[in-house]
C-alpha cells in the first residue's frame, strides 16, 4: 500500500477530506475542544459528520461547537461530559451515548496529558498513563458492542514519535506497572507521556488483533511535529523547545490531517494494526511491535479496570 504519492506532511485535513460527503457518519472524537482534537472534529463535521465532543470541560466544549456552527451553520456536532481521568466518569460517558441508540462509525481516541505535575486520579493511578492509555482502553472495551454493530467501523489512536525513546518493561522483560504509573519520585513529566504512547500503539495493536475480525479495525498515528497547542502550558520545557522548533512545526490542519486520514480513507478499509505518520505508514519501534508485550499490556489494562469498577465493566 503506497500513499506517499498522495499526501504528506504539508497535506492538510480538509485537503484529506476534498469532495467527500460524511451524511450520516457519527464519530467521537475525545479531547476535540482544542488543538489537533477541534481541527479533527471541526474538519469531519464540516463533510457533514455527526461529531461528539468529548470533552472533559464542557464549557470549552461549547466554545468549540460554536466554533464550528458559525462556520457552517448545519454542522452536526454535540458535546458530552468525558473526563479520562476517571473510569467512572468514562462508563458515564458510554451510558450517556449507547442511551442515544446512534451508530460509531469511528473513535478518535485523542486527548491527552503532558507536562502537568505528578497526581494521582480518583481511582489511584498516574495521571499521564490514565488520561493517555488506560480511560482510552476502558471507553473503547464499553463501545466495542456499538462498534462492532457499526461496521465497518474504525478506532484511531493518537500517539507520538516519542514513543521510541523509551520502553514499559523491567530488567526481567516483564511489563511493570511501577514504569507505567510511577511513583512520585520516579515521576519525569517527558518519560511518563512517552511511555503512554507506547502504551497506544501496543493497544492499537492489540485491539485490531482482536477485532478485526469482527469488522472493526484500529491503527495509531503521529500527528506532526511540535504542533503549538494548550499542553505545552504545562510545561516550560515543551514551551522552550517548541519556541527554538516553531519554523519546522506543522499548523493544526496539518497536524489533524493523519488522524483523518485514518479515519475516513477509503484505502484504508479493513486495514489496520498499522501506524501512520505524515498520512504514511511506517515503522514504530521494535518494542511497539511485540505483539507479547502487546498481549500484556491487554491483561494489565483489563486487570487494572476489574480491580476498580469490577462486573460494571462488563
Amino acid at each position: 500500500m503506497n500513499t506517499r504519492q498522495k499526501y504528506d506532511g504539508n497535506t492538510t485535513a480538509m485537503e484529506i477530506l476534498q469532495g467527500c460527503d460524511l451524511s450520516g457518519k457519527v464519530v467521537i472524537v475525545t479531547g476535540a475542544n482544542t488543538g489537533i482534537g477541534f481541527e479533527t472534529a471541526r474538519s469531519l463535521a464540516l463533510h457533514g459528520t455527526l461529531v461528539i465532543l468529548a470533552c472533559r470541560n464542557l464549557q470549552k466544549g461549547n466554545e468549540a461547537k460554536h466554533k464550528i456552527l458559525e462556520e457552517w451553520h448545519k454542522a452536526k456536532v454535540e458535546v458530552m461530559s468525558l473526563d479520562l481521568a476517571s473510569l467512572r466518569s468514562v462508563q458515564s460517558f458510554a451510558e450517556a451515548f449507547k442511551s442515544r441508540n446512534l451508530a460509531l462509525h469511528v473513535l478518535i481516541c485523542n486527548a491527552a496529558y503532558l507536562g502537568g505535575p505528578w497526581q494521582l486520579t480518583e481511582d489511584g493511578l498516574e495521571m499521564t498513563f490514565q488520561v493517555n492509555h488506560l480511560g482510552h482502553f476502558y471507553l473503547v472495551s464499553l463501545l466495542q458492542d456499538v462498534l462492532q454493530r457499526s461496521i465497518p467501523s474504525r478506532v484511531v489512536v493518537v500517539s507520538s514519535e516519542s514513543h521510541r525513546f523509551t520502553e514499559i518493561k523491567d530488567s526481567s522483560g516483564k511489563l511493570d506497572l511501577n514504569l507505567l504509573s510511577p511513583l512520585k519520585k520516579d515521576y519525569w513529566a517527558m518519560l511518563a507521556y512517552n511511555r503512554s504512547k507506547l502504551c497506544n500503539i501496543l493497544f492499537s495493536k492489540e485491539l485490531n488483533r482482536r477485532l478485526s475480525p469482527h469488522g472493526v479495525t484500529s491503527n495509531a498515528v503521529h500527528p506532526g511535529n511540535m504542533m503549538y497547542s494548550s499542553i505545552h502550558r504545562n510545561w516550560w520545557g515543551y514551551t522552550l523547545l517548541f519556541a527554538l522548533v516553531r519554523p519546522f512545526t506543522k499548523s493544526m490542519q496539518q497536524g489533524a490531517s493523519t488522524s483523518v486520514y485514518c479515519a475516513v480513507s477509503p484505502e484504508l478499509e479493513g486495514l489496520g494494526g498499522m501506524y501512520f505518520n505524515n498520512c504514511c505508514r511506517c515503522l514504530p519501534s521494535q518494542e511497539a511491535q511485540r505483539e507479547e508485550t502487546a498481549a500484556a499490556l491487554w491483561e494489565l489494562s483489563e486487570r487494572l479496570i476489574q480491580e476498580r469498577v469490577g462486573s460494571q465493566s462488563k
